[in-house]
């Protein structure tokens, strides 16, 4: 079972949108404690400075103290509470016997006469926050309370009056991600539409330079490999086509030869025809394999074939005895100059590769055919020598042209010119090269190049476990 397909866009915008909310929710939790706290040090010191302003009334009234019946009274001026604050204060005189309390105040004293600075008391199931302050000698004690339950509900009010705007200023943000996001994915879609209606003949890449930077890599990936696929339909229309013109001679051969078997009037007239059917069907079957292999290794890059250690001087011991009875029949030795080299690479393909190079050396060689192996640090090299003609300028040329036969073959009709166009095709899967060049007889020299040396951790395959 798959996985659903993710949206990046969505998936940027939930995330962007979840941080944003986070640190909304983590700032307004320090916005909402801090404002509590400085409501209650206002609160607090709202207390100190009632209390004060109840001292000095009390200290102006104090000098003109006079006896009752009833202790010592004050006669205190009524302070304006037009402004209802919910502060209650009480005034207590030296027997501590309260002399006055505000509108609203308890009748049961908020805190001792001996009580100094702030405390919390509860009167009647009701806490409040009491400030105490005395005058000198303790002629009269004020006690400035304010109900702790208000001073809640006011001090949670100013911080949602103040979470309001944050929470405003998040949902535009949060929809300010959301813009940008869509803003900054755009010109993905843009590109990804221009790619799907792009046709694999178009030879002009896809505009990406609107892509941000991050993705310029994915952009040049994209078109390396609409390059490959470009190349890669170039090489099998020109193959295929190629191959229908080429087969058609062989066809016709095919067809003429049986003719001239029914038309036999003689079992010996027939038994020729028949024997030049064999041949042409022979051939026929060796173009259409050579075909379809070039075709495979068309289709094949250098990460997709198999990649084992090969011992190259082994793979050629094996090769050559296949042509060994072959070269013998025309009079042809085959000798190998081998050092002991290891590449990595596909063993089935290299041994193509020296089979056609031998096949090659066969239909030029006079008398001697050289295969040579050495290596250096960086690279494996495959020579293969003739003593024939060689090639001619224009036929070194187009040697690896595909379907190329040269005029210097002993027979024209042999093989079916994709043989140097296939070990140039599996040098290249092996990050190698072919070169053409003249050897010591005077006949043909071609060099394969390997730069696969030197395997590390790659498992060995023997040749004869392979190869038949």
């Amino acid at each position: 079972m798959t996985a659903a397909p993710w949206s990046l866009r969505n998936r940027l915008t939930l995330t962007l949108g979840a941080v944003t909310l986070l640190i909304w929710c983590a700032s307004s939790l320090w916005l909402y404690r801090a404002v509590i706290d400085t409501a209650n040090r206002l609160f607090d010191a709202a207390l100190d400075n009632t209390a004060n302003a109840v001292l000095a009334v009390v200290r102006n009234e104090a000098s003109e103290l006079t006896e009752t019946k009833e202790g010592v009274g004050f006669e205190l001026a009524v302070i304006d509470q037009s402004i209802q604050n919910d502060t209650v204060y009480q005034v207590l005189g030296p027997n501590g016997i309260m002399v006055f309390r505000s509108h609203g105040a308890p009748i049961a004293p908020l805190a001792t006469a001996q009580s100094r600075g702030f405390g919390i008391t509860r009167i009647d199931g009701k806490e409040y926050r009491v400030f105490t302050l005395a005058t000198e000698l303790n002629a009269a004690t004020i006690h400035v309370a304010q109900p702790i339950s208000r001073r809640i509900e006011l001090a949670r009010a100013g911080a949602l009056r103040l979470q309001l705007p944050g929470a405003v200023l998040m949902l535009s943000l949060i929809g300010a991600v959301a813009w940008s996001v869509r803003k900054a994915t755009a010109p993905i879609v843009r590109y990804a539409d221009s790619l799907d209606t792009l046709t694999a003949e178009a030879e002009v890449p896809v505009d990406g330079t609107q892509l941000p930077r991050e993705l310029q890599p994915v952009v040049r990936a994209i078109d390396r490999l609409m390059q490959r696929v470009r190349d890669s339909i170039i090489r099998e229309r020109t193959l295929t086509a190629d191959a229908a013109h080429e087969l058609r001679n062989p066809l016709a051969a095919l067809r003429m030869q049986a003719q001239v078997a029914l038309r036999a009037t003689s079992p010996e007239e027939r038994n020729a025809a028949l024997s030049e059917l064999l041949r042409a069907t022979d051939r026929a079957a060796r173009m259409v394999d050579a075909v379809l292999t070039l075709a495979r290794f068309d289709s094949s890059t250098s990460s997709q074939i198999i990649k084992n250690k090969v011992q190259l001087d082994q793979l050629v011991e094996l090769i050559t005895a296949e042509f060994a009875m072959l070269a013998a029949s025309r009079g042809i030795t085959i000798r190998r100059i081998c050092e002991q080299v290891a590449v990595v690479g596909d063993q089935d393909a290299l041994a193509i590769l020296l089979r056609n190079l031998l096949s090659n050396a066969l239909r030029y060689a006079r008398k001697q055919i050289r295969v040579e192996i050495s290596a250096n640090d960086q690279y494996a090299t495959i020579a293969v020598v003739d003593d024939g003609p060689g090639f001619s300028e224009e036929s070194s040329t187009r040697a690896f042209n595909r379907f190329f036969r040269g005029p210097e073959a002993k027979n024209s009709s042999d093989g079916a010119g994709l043989g140097l166009a296939m070990v140039l095709r599996i040098a290249q899967l092996h990050s190698g090269d072919v070169e053409i060049g003249r050897g010591n007889y005077g006949g043909a020299r071609v060099t394969v190049t390997l730069r696969c040396l030197c395997p590390e951790a790659t498992t060995e395959v023997s040749p004869a476990e392979n190869l038949g």
